[in-house]
């Protein structure tokens, strides 16, 4: 007997800083349904859950689950710990992943609802603050997921966001590792090259931070400098990294290149530590060297090196023949 495939799908339009609910999950075109922050009478007008809490405190608050198809829905509510993807995304842990931090600090009045078409739930539920927890940010998500019953089984499921600051001391601590980066040349030696460039950012502090990525290369006294700024800012969570990748292209090959990863914190959704930590950077040298013009340089050498050969052949030969034959 075959035994089914468990299939997660993350239709997480987590709730952020600008929609005021998360985006409603669609199950084969036609269930839809969305969650918001809410107190007892219905959704509030948050965009996500921010709470600032003590060691050992408990906190009472709402979520509404908005059927928005015509046909009845089953889901199940749970918490979950926040990650960040590799590409820096917002992410939940799976429902079998265990949560160590918020996602366990959660428990709902309801696990599973069901509604009605076109209606809208309101589920109480409690955080109780570990006496432990430690200080600074704890970041999950508190999730309507709806399960097909299948051969495979795939999970479908939306959430709000939920930020949780514990009182303490707040350490933001922002790290960049050292970058990879390589020089390519081109066959032409009358034209640039470009260098890739691969960067980590570390965030080793107790609280999130927005982190907008650049990079920057130049040669010997800042010559050539080519530098890229991102236009989007990343949230790091506490104790994730990202790693970016960026070609820097129009470079000249000048020898001994000076690269640098950097990452600038600015301000995010609810809080601006961008003052409480520097701009975190890390450099390293490579080489590029203008092989193709190198080689050209040789090729021309060679042939006028061989031009001069031929030339003073010549000129011994005729200072030979103007000479007459030698005397007997």
């Amino acid at each position: 007997m075959r035994r089914p495939l468990a299939i997660l799908i993350v239709a997480l339009a987590l709730v952020s800083a600008t929609p005021a609910a998360a985006q409603p999950a669609r199950e084969d075109g036609r269930l839809t349904w969305s969650v918001a922050p809410a107190d007892a009478g219905g959704p509030n007008g948050r965009t996500q859950f921010d709470y600032v809490v003590e060691p050992g405190m408990r906190y009472d608050d709402h979520i509404a689950v908005r059927n928005l198809s015509e046909g009845e829905l089953t889901v199940d509510l749970y918490a979950a710990d926040a990650v960040n993807t590799a590409t820096g995304g917002f992410d939940l842990l799976a429902r079998d992943e265990p949560s160590p931090s918020v996602g366990t600090w959660i428990s709902v009045t309801q696990p599973k609802i069901v509604l009605k078409p076109r209606s809208t739930t309101v589920v109480p539920f409690r955080m109780t603050v570990p006496p432990d927890a430690e200080p600074g940010d704890h970041v999950g998500g508190l999730v309507a997921a709806l399960t097909t019953s299948a051969q495979v089984q795939v999970e479908r499921r939306v959430g709000a966001r939920l930020y949780v600051r514990v009182a303490g001391p707040v350490t933001p601590d922002l790290r960049v590792d050292q970058p990879a980066a390589h020089y390519r040349g081109t066959a032409n030696p009358a034209a640039p090259g470009e260098v890739d460039v691969t960067w980590t950012v570390v965030n080793d502090g107790n609280v999130r931070l927005a982190v907008l990525p650049s990079v920057r290369v130049e040669g010997l006294f800042g010559l050539g400098g080519k530098r890229w700024t991102g236009d989007t800012a990343t949230e790091l969570l506490p104790g994730s990294a990202i790693t970016f990748t960026r070609t820097l292209t129009g470079v000249w090959p000048l020898g001994p290149l000076t690269v640098h990863g950097e990452a600038e914190p600015v301000a995010s959704a609810g809080q601006d530590l961008a003052g409480a930590v520097t701009t975190a950077t890390a450099g390293t040298t490579i080489w590029a060297i203008p092989w193709s013009a190198l080689g050209a340089l040789l090729l021309l050498t060679a042939i006028l090196v061989a031009l001069w050969r031929v030339r003073r052949k010549i000129r011994q030969l005729t200072r030979a023949a103007a000479a007459g034959p030698n005397p007997q």
